[in-house]
């Protein structure tokens, strides 16, 4: 067999093509008013079970202060496998700023607080 044949192999390649999974902290502010953790962004509550929220209206931010004991301000930090989230909407509607779509942002440190651009 030494002749030589010239194959064309066409390459498998699904449909869908998987994104490679995002491993930076991330923060998701849903339109039902719940605030999302991923897995990497988890590690910034530090275990805190509670925290409280506020907002700079200049910059159009969010700021978690994540904290160990209930307050009345409080919120609670829900844990689950894939990451956290915290149920906010009477915080959102409070200040009028409830987004009408997703918004997933890079969290980032100011002081004791967890920031996120909205």
């Amino acid at each position: 067999m030494s002749e030589e044949n010239n194959f064309t192999f066409t390459l498998f390649e699904p449909h869908r093509s998987r994104l490679p999974k995002n491993d930076q902290p991330a923060i998701e502010i849903r339109p039902n008013g719940r605030i999302v953790f991923n897995k990497n962004a988890t590690q910034l509550l530090e275990d805190n079970h509670f925290c409280m929220l506020g907002y700079d209206f200049e910059n159009r931010a969010l700021g978690i202060l994540p904290t160990t004991e209930l307050q009345p301000n409080t919120f609670p930090v829900r844990y689950a496998a894939k990451g956290a989230y915290i149920g906010a909407k009477k915080f959102f509607k409070h200040f009028d700023i409830l987004p009408s779509q997703l918004i997933e942002n890079t969290p980032f440190k100011s002081g004791s607080f967890i920031g996120i651009n909205l």
